[in-house]
């Protein structure tokens, strides 16, 4: 199933990217929020194609699109803010695909 690859994949970029913002900027904020919501898309991967699995990646992407978003328009920083935008957006489109298809 792609969305379920694809909550694998978000979710270690997510990790991933807080790892690196706490890397360069010492920020403890990215590294927890980084951690928890990459957390949280491999286990709606592993929940997939089970409701709670859509509901749970369907949450995690809106909180992030959210705050990336607002981020993007008090900053105007692009990076992390464009590609997590982007992601967010392509993980809501996926769920409501497949979960419209299961």
């Amino acid at each position: 199933m792609v969305a379920q690859i694809y909550y694998y994949l978000f979710g270690l970029v997510a990790i991933a990217g807080g790892a690196t913002g706490y890397a360069r900027a010492k920020s403890k904020a990215s590294l927890f929020a980084g951690s928890i919501s990459g957390a949280l898309l491999i286990i709606a991967g592993l929940l997939t194609p089970s409701v709670s699995g859509f509901v749970l990646a369907l949450i995690v992407s809106i909180l992030l699109l959210t705050y990336f978003g607002r981020s993007y328009m008090a900053k105007k920083k692009s990076v992390p803010a464009i590609p997590m935008i982007v992601l967010s957006g392509i993980c809501i489109v996926l769920t409501a695909i497949a979960w419209h298809a299961g």
